[in-house]
């Protein structure tokens, strides 16, 4: 190193200057770069999800609206509450139907029961009339005196006696049936002298007779006010039953359409839904709005760092350019030939330093030094004085040097001196 020349060492210094810029341009370019990504990724990342949260926004205002205004149900609870009153009103008609028929056939079993009842009762005592010893034509009054005056009446009584037949043929013989049949209606047997010119044992015969059938047709009546008893025993129950049933199924049905009237679970889940909404709703809006407000700086501060960057790359390009243009002139023959001039002399004197400062200001002048390039030229006037520093002490060094070698010079010509005088 001690060998190099000024000139050379300055240019070394300024060479390894060079290398220090670009080697920092270097980082600040990947600074920037990342910066950059960074703010970018953010730019693109924020814009997406702005864009989302504020459609998933609308969103939820128009889902609010829809739920304020009944548009959206969230519970089955409308449907089933609908069908069940349905099923209610269906059961209740078809239960009324069914009681309706029910009677129908009451009344209508209770009518012919009673017409049977009121005809056996009649022909019970037609038939006890006849048990008596009498006349046929007595036996005929008794039985028109059972009859009624009217025609309706005669009708009527004609068709009860009909029933009793009906009736009586399934529990009398077939000769007792006919024997009742002729009682009932009076009628009077075709003449048959044979059978009349015969002992008239007819009487015992009509008596005995005539107390079976008696005693059958009581039992019947006994039964048939029996029966009557029970259908209308069961017709009572039923209607009680049927009481109880509807007065429960309109309980039920009432509280189903106060349920619907009300809507209360599907009321509670919107109230829910609601709420749950509006929360996002507003958690979305801050979120946004800082977003957005980040997304400001972000890309504020891309746009100032851009433009910073610009500035300072052309800065330091400067710099680099300008460490070449002075790197250039101090290889220049001119500044060759200044610093031979200057290294030939011995003496530094003030025209020598006065020549090295002009090649400086060449430099500073040629390079079109400024505010941007002070460092270089701040290196540079350093280099300078430290090169000053060591010329003054390689002139000591020397003069010292040339002092000791003129006293060894003057010490050895003394000493030959004195060998010759020896000699």
């Amino acid at each position: 190193a001690g060998g190099l020349s000024p000139v050379t060492r300055v240019v070394e210094l300024l060479q390894n200057l060079g290398k220090k810029i670009e080697e920092e341009v270097k980082a600040e370019e990947n600074l920037f770069e990342n910066f950059e990504c960074w703010a970018k990724s953010v730019v693109s990342q924020k814009t997406a999800s702005n864009t989302a949260a504020t459609s998933r926004k609308e969103s939820l205002t128009t889902y609010v609206a829809d739920l304020d205004a009944g548009r959206i149900e969230l519970t089955s609870e409308r449907v089933d509450l609908e069908k069940e009153i349905e099923g209610l009103r269906e059961d209740i008609e078809q239960a009324e139907g069914l009681r309706a028929k029910e009677k129908a056939d009451f009344e209508a079993a209770k009518a012919e029961m009673q017409q049977a009842i009121t005809a056996l009762g009649k022909a019970v005592d037609v038939m006890d009339a006849g048990a008596k010893p009498a006349s046929l034509l007595r036996l005929r009054s008794n039985i028109n005196g059972q009859l009624g005056d009217s025609i309706q009446a005669r009708e009527a009584d004609a068709q009860g006696l009909t029933l009793v037949l009906e009736i009586a043929r399934n529990s009398l013989s077939k000769a007792d049936a006919m024997f009742l049949q002729r009682v009932l209606t009076a009628e009077v047997p075709v003449k048959d002298w044979k059978k009349l010119n015969r002992k008239a044992d007819f009487k015992e015969k009509y008596v005995a007779r005539s107390g079976d059938i008696q005693k059958t047709l009581t039992g019947l009546l006994e039964q048939f006010k029996s029966s009557l008893g029970d259908a209308t025993a069961k017709e009572k129950k039923g209607a009680e039953l049927h009481e109880k049933l509807m007065g429960a199924k309109g309980d039920q049905k009432s509280k189903a359409e106060g349920a619907l009237s009300a809507m209360e679970v599907e009321g509670a889940a919107r109230g829910l839904s609601k709420s749950e909404a509006q929360g996002e709703n507003e958690a979305l809006g801050k979120q946004i709005e800082s977003d957005a407000k980040y997304l400001k700086d972000t890309q504020s501060a891309l746009a100032t760092k851009t433009e910073e960057w610009k500035d300072r790359k052309q800065i330091r390009t400067d710099e680099i350019a300008a460490i070449g243009k002075a790197i250039s002139i101090l290889y220049s023959d001119d500044a060759r030939d200044v610093m031979k001039k200057s290294l030939k002399s011995q003496g530094y004197s003030l025209v020598q330093d006065k020549r090295r400062s002009a090649s400086i200001h060449a430099v500073k002048v040629q390079t079109g030094a400024g505010g941007r390039f002070d460092k270089v030229i701040e290196s540079i006037d350093k280099m300078v004085v430290a090169l000053k520093a060591e010329e003054g002490s390689d002139l000591t060094r020397k003069e010292g040097c040339e002092s000791a070698r003129a006293e060894d010079t003057r010490s050895g010509i003394l000493l030959a001196r004195a060998m010759d005088e020896l000699s």
